[in-house]
């Protein structure tokens, strides 16, 4: 990992700080208390398959009775993985990607209720399929690649194949039957209003979740056609740079609104949520864009 391509190096000194924010996250007083289990643990549970309320209910079980030093663990253990990707060290930073890969699929999987895929009713504006999804995906995309400087390409970069797939994901995913009705398109914007936050920001998400629950059928019509429609621009026009301006624009908005600036005024933020660390995948991408004789919007 010596010679690290650009979009590599991007990306993964962008996880390293990520990591090493979410280390800082789990430091917060609220996680050395039992609402870190009844407000991030236990929630991952509901609407599961039984097989996965179990297992999520069995780490419950074990983490309790030991919380305190189970998050100073984490702490420790996160903090570690930033500090690995960040190191000069070709050796310490594979450690790292290998950490970033097995501790992100664990988080993902009890933490996160593998993003609430399998309950039918997940969605792209809050995250879904997960922050932690994606730490393991990119890390393993890392170890894959080697570090090894690469060629000039004419195609969209891995990278960014990740976020265009994304953003197909995400059309299918709005696609489900409730997301077409008033209270099921207004949740995720009523459900960030509840958290602990700002008067304007409440304001702004009740004010969402108002318009999604009176419009949800054209709305949410206008959100697949939206998530179909960046996927295809960035597969077809790669080299340009208005699918990536366009793209990471929605990203800001979606971060905002539908994942509540990561909850980061709850105190119980883990993590700053998804549409971060697909964003540095993004710039990851972008960097490592194929070349045009122009640089239009089209």
């Amino acid at each position: 990992m010596s010679h690290e391509s650009t979009p590599d190096r991007t990306l993964r000194l962008g996880l390293g700080i990520l990591w090493l924010l979410d280390g800082l996250l789990q430091a917060q007083p609220g996680m050395f208390t039992m609402d870190m289990v009844s407000t991030i643990m236990q929630p991952a549970a509901n609407g599961q398959p039984g097989w996965l309320t179990g297992l999520i209910d069995w780490s419950i079980r074990l983490v309790t009775p030991h919380l305190i030093a189970f998050n100073w663990l984490v702490v420790a253990l996160q903090l570690l993985i930033g500090a690995l990707l960040l190191w000069p060290r070709p050796r310490a930073r594979r450690a790292g990607l290998w950490l970033s890969l097995s501790w992100g699929f664990i988080v993902w999987l009890f933490g996160e209720g593998l993003g609430q895929l399998l309950t039918g009713s997940s969605t792209f504006l809050t995250g879904a399929p997960g922050s932690a999804f994606f730490y393991a995906l990119l890390a393993l995309m890392l170890l894959l690649r080697g570090g090894r400087r690469e060629p000039q390409r004419t195609g969209l970069h891995p990278f960014g194949s990740v976020v265009a797939l994304s953003f197909a994901g995400a059309a299918l995913l709005q696609l489900a039957p409730i997301f077409f009705t008033p209270l099921g398109l207004a949740a995720p914007f009523g459900q960030g209003a509840m958290m602990t936050q700002p008067a304007f920001m409440r304001s702004l998400l009740d004010a969402c979740a108002t318009f999604a629950s009176l419009h949800a059928v054209w709305l949410n019509i206008a959100l697949v056609a939206l998530f179909a429609a960046l996927a295809v621009w960035l597969w077809l026009r790669p080299a340009v740079q208005g699918p990536y301006i366009a793209a990471a624009v929605l990203f800001l908005i979606l971060w905002v609104l539908g994942q509540d600036a990561g909850m980061f005024w709850s105190g119980m933020a883990t993590d700053p949520n998804t549409a971060p660390v697909l964003a540095l995948a993004l710039l990851a991408a972008w960097r490592g864009r194929p070349q045009s004789w122009f640089g239009r919007f089209s």
